[in-house]
């Protein structure tokens, strides 16, 4: 390996070890990302989910810090059926920002797909308590929420030793 080769990893790790992501020692820029976000979502909302997919793992590899690229992943998962790789997509995107229902929400819905109630109630529970009350959206996907817990059923939602 020569000495150009081993200068440009020292200073790749040194910068993930100080929390730079991939993008960010690439010198891509927010504008180009964005850009294939955008391609990803045209083919996401037109059926082509695979492309969607590679484009949206490319998000992630390059800005693995966006709830949203790691949403639109969760999405393009889900919308394939592949509802493993979705529950965690939409998991980091949740880890992310706690406050955001979305990925919550969809994470119960895939649960549900696997027949889990159980963990599909534990996302619920965790929407209701990080998403705030008092906003549009913390609103909208507590109805939401409330409409997923009928169809799941009380009992899930029991803690032991309640």
């Amino acid at each position: 390996m020569d000495k150009i080769t081993e200068e440009k990893i020292a200073a790749a790790a040194k910068s993930f070890a100080n929390g730079a992501t991939l993008k960010e020692v690439r010198g891509i820029t927010n504008d180009e990302l964005e850009a294939v976000y955008s391609l990803g979502f045209g083919y996401y909302t037109t059926g082509k989910f695979e492309e969607a997919q590679k484009l949206f793992e490319f998000l992630v590899l390059f800005d693995h810090l966006s709830t949203k690229y790691w949403f639109a992943l969760g999405a393009v998962q889900q919308a394939q059926k592949d509802y493993q790789k979705a529950i965690a997509s939409y998991g980091y995107s949740s880890f992310l920002d706690l406050e955001n229902p979305k990925p919550q929400l969809h994470a119960a819905e895939c649960y549900l797909a696997l027949g889990d109630k159980g963990n599909a109630a534990s996302a619920i529970m965790a929407l209701e308590h990080y998403c705030p009350a008092n906003t549009d959206l913390g609103r909208e996907y507590r109805a939401k929420a409330a409409e997923l817990r009928k169809a799941i059923g009380e009992e899930e939602f029991k803690v032991e030793g309640e």
